[in-house]
């Protein structure tokens, strides 16, 4: 679904039906398609389309009944869709046939129950052309349950192998190119060719999954999506490939008319996890004012002597509608001459991005990973020392700690620049996880806040609520910890952090590493703890309980220094602070050389 960025659920939908009115129907005829919410459930969005049982192609047009709005496919009306965002329970529609029919049909309905929940194939029974109806049967919802809710394909069942793609020869010479490739082998080319009159254009990409899907090159002046001109591949359930003009308003893509104006010479292909597609764009204006009807509205055609970002994305289709993107689009890091034949291998960097992570690493994997030790198993050390009147533990606790804070508050605000508020990100393909980052931050920083303003409230030592205190400060800071590094490791994996894929091993390494340094020193100190008690028993039954040497009472000297302050103590400090600075370096060159 277009601006969803979380996967589609892979339970049946049985909290939901599409019902009609009958069971056959016929050509050129109309028959009602009901969508209904069950036990007590509501539905904010649906997008729905009619299709042919044997060949998938979509059929007939919709008209309204109840609510919702007519989208236009290959034909008008064939599609239809919600117009707001409020709950639902039933939503009616005129679905009418169209005169030339003769196959069975159903129809199929993406249903949306919230923005990160909602079900793809939701489908009705077969509804049977009436000529070739023998018996006839109720007509209730079947959810599909025989393959995973992906795409509206009917070829979803075995994803495609990975083909090649290659270096186009031509590059650099006769053609520009926008390309990711080591050697001859590429991940996406896109080149084009220059003409006064029209460009050629040539898009090759690696994708996966099987099903329909969308190829596409956005014109942008600036690095970021929204008020952006496209020029999309469509590549349906059958394999046919065509060529099309549309517009982000936002992070949604929208349909204009007259979008195949100005486009010939169409050329494509999906297969083997390959999508291929070529095209001619003319740049002679079709009209005098060069204007193209968008949604009632006009909008300029693509003027190409411009400067642009180039964008390149893909994901799954549904119809004639362009689902989310499953990643992020690519983006050129510098604005396109396409008269110009460079080879562009740099994509877009993010640079707020970039001081984002790189303030909540040193946050929450040195600081943190350093301070939260000293409070844990510190206090004892230096116990006759302090430092400006303080004991050293709560001196460097309390420093780290702060500066974990402030580190927090700057990054926080700087990614609230940079996304411009709040921001539902799309997670990379089979990491839906990725999506909470945002929430996940936000309750971080919720948290690295709420715990100083706790310490203002701090009852004295000998209050009867210290250890309430105690224990609410530690779970507090803990769970700030265990989020924050989480948060962290689901972010180094988005693309605009732009880090190799193996950095989040290296802080799930860290994380293995902080566990087993803390399960080290709690058994050095249940050890110390045990020498030292056995050290007390053994002078006490040596000399007695209350004994006499030369007539004089014997008690035993009290230890001068807590057996927890001890130099392996101290050597496993520094060790910790070593490694933990050595992740920190690790993961800021990972992030920023990239």
């Amino acid at each position: 679904m277009p601006s969803h960025g979380a996967p589609a659920q892979t339970s049946p939908a049985t909290d939901y039906q599409i019902t009609t009115s009958s069971s056959t129907y016929t050509p050129g005829g109309s028959i009602t398609v009901t969508i209904t919410a069950l036990n007590g459930k509501v539905f904010v969005g649906y997008l729905m389309v009619a299709k042919d049982e044997g060949t998938g192609a979509d059929l007939g047009s919709f008209s309204i009944i109840s609510g919702g709005k007519v989208m236009c496919g290959t034909t008008r009306d064939q599609g239809v869709t919600h117009t707001n965002k409020a709950s639902k329970t039933t939503e009616s529609f005129t679905w009418t046939a169209p005169s030339n029919a003769n196959g069975n049909i159903k129809f199929e309905a993406t249903i949306v129950q919230s923005y990160s929940k909602y079900w793809l194939n939701v489908h009705s029974d077969v509804v049977t052309l009436a000529s070739a109806v023998v018996t006839t049967k109720p007509t209730t919802t079947v959810p599909d349950t025989t393959k995973a809710a992906t795409t509206t394909s009917v070829a979803t069942d075995k994803p495609p192998a990975t083909g090649a793609v290659t270096m186009d020869h031509r590059c650099g010479d006769t053609r520009g190119c926008f390309v990711n490739c080591e050697g001859n082998d590429c991940q996406y080319v896109v080149s084009w060719h220059y003409r006064p009159e029209y460009v050629d254009f040539s898009i090759t990409r690696k994708v996966t999954g099987g099903g329909s899907k969308w190829l596409a090159i956005g014109f942008s002046s600036d690095p970021k999506m929204g008020d952006d001109d496209v020029l999309h591949c469509l590549s349906d359930s059958a394999g046919h490939v065509t060529v099309a003009r549309s517009y982000n308003q936002g992070t949604s893509n929208q349909p204009i008319a007259n979008s195949q104006e100005g486009i010939s010479s169409v050329i494509g292909s999906y297969n083997d996890g390959v999508f291929r597609c070529s095209f001619r764009y003319s740049q002679v204006r079709p009209d005098p004012d060069n204007r193209v009807k968008r949604q009632g509205t006009s909008r300029p055609m693509i003027d190409l002597h411009q400067h642009r970002h180039l964008m390149l994305g893909d994901g799954p289709a549904f119809g004639d509608i362009l689902a989310m993107h499953k990643e992020n689009p690519l983006v050129t890091a510098e604005m396109v001459n396409l008269q110009s034949t460079d080879i562009i291998g740099d994509v877009a960097r993010y640079p707020l991005v970039k001081v984002h992570g790189c303030l909540m690493i040193l946050a929450w994997i040195f600081c943190t990973g350093v301070g939260l030790v000293f409070a844990r198993f510190y206090k004892p050390v230096w116990s006759n020392r302090t430092i400006l009147g303080l004991k050293v533990w709560f001196q460097f606790h309390r420093g780290l700690m702060v500066t974990t804070l402030v580190l927090t508050l700057v990054g926080f605000i700087i990614i609230f620049v940079e996304a411009n508020g709040y921001s539902k990100i799309s997670a990379p393909i089979g990491k839906g996880y990725v999506a909470s980052h945002p929430i996940l931050g936000i309750i971080v920083t919720v948290l690295t806040v709420t715990n100083p303003i706790m310490a203002l409230f701090r009852p004295g030592p000998k209050d009867k609520n210290r250890p309430i205190f105690n224990w609410a400060h530690w779970a507090v800071g803990m769970a700030a910890h265990i989020l924050g590094v989480i948060t962290i490791c689901f972010g180094v994996e988005l693309q605009k952090v732009g880090a190799p894929k193996y950095t989040v091993y290296v802080v799930i390494g860290y994380i293995v590493y902080h566990v087993l340094m803390e399960i080290t020193l709690k058994i050095y100190d249940l050890f110390a703890e045990r020498q030292n008690s056995a050290r007390i028993e053994h002078m006490e039954m040596k000399n007695g309980n209350g004994a006499t040497q030369n007539g004089n009472s014997f008690r035993p000297e009290e230890p001068k220094r807590d057996p927890k302050d001890s130099i392996i103590k101290k050597l496993l400090l520094a060790f910790h602070v070593a490694i933990a600075f050595a992740f920190t370096l690790t993961l800021l060159l990972l992030v920023t050389q990239y």
